[in-house]
């Protein structure tokens, strides 16, 4: 068995690779189908940067606080 290798290891180099290459071809179909489109990144990010450090929008902070928006 290990001669029949040795003879055909071209064969085995090229497939290894053409593997190679289909597995990180379907990997980048896979990342640019299933990742988060720009535009929905960029309001989550809007979003996330108004509220808070501990996610409570500023509005809410004020009500919570009695009116005092400053930390003490």
């Amino acid at each position: 068995m290990f001669s029949y290798i040795k003879r055909h290891w071209p064969i085995y180099l090229i497939l290894t690779l053409i593997a190679i290459a289909l597995g990180f071809g379907a990997a980048y179909v896979v990342g640019v189908k299933g990742s988060t489109p720009e535009t929905t990144m960029n309001k989550e990010v809007d979003q996330e940067q108004s509220l808070g450090a501990d996610g409570i929008s500023e509005s809410d902070q004020a009500a919570i606080d009695g009116g005092s928006s400053s930390a003490e």
